[in-house]
């Protein structure tokens, strides 16, 4: 099995947008040779943010700042392929014209690759 990982940031107010665009991919992607499942996160900014400030003091946060990332909402979506030529597949065979709609709700921050699941097993 492989494992395909992307993530992007959505413009703030574009959030909605991009959601419904990859959930919508879903009856492509069920249809697809080789899918196997996915999972699509959507951050819920400052969150982790506003819990840890309870427990720490204004001094220990100044000593630990959050490096710089960009302004927007974070996606993550983690699909399982039978291999990486199923996935390639998959993108290529795409409507172009449907993905270029959602380029105006994204930042340019973005990546994807395939991965290996390193996870200790019990």
């Amino acid at each position: 099995m492989e494992i395909y990982v992307a993530t992007m940031f959505a413009k703030h107010g574009s959030e909605d947008e991009v959601m419904r665009f990859y959930q919508d991919l879903e009856p492509q992607l069920r249809a697809a040779t080789g899918y196997k499942g996915r999972h699509i996160l959507r951050a819920k900014p400052g969150t982790l943010f506003d819990i840890v400030k309870d427990y720490f003091t204004e001094e220990q946060l100044a000593q630990n700042p959050e490096p710089p990332h960009p302004e927007g909402v974070h996606f993550v979506m983690v699909e399982m392929w039978d291999s990486a030529e199923d996935r390639v597949r998959f993108s290529r065979g795409q409507d172009k014209a449907r993905a270029q709609q959602l380029i105006p709700h994204l930042l340019p921050q973005h990546t994807h690759e395939f991965y290996d699941d390193v996870t200790p097993s019990e």
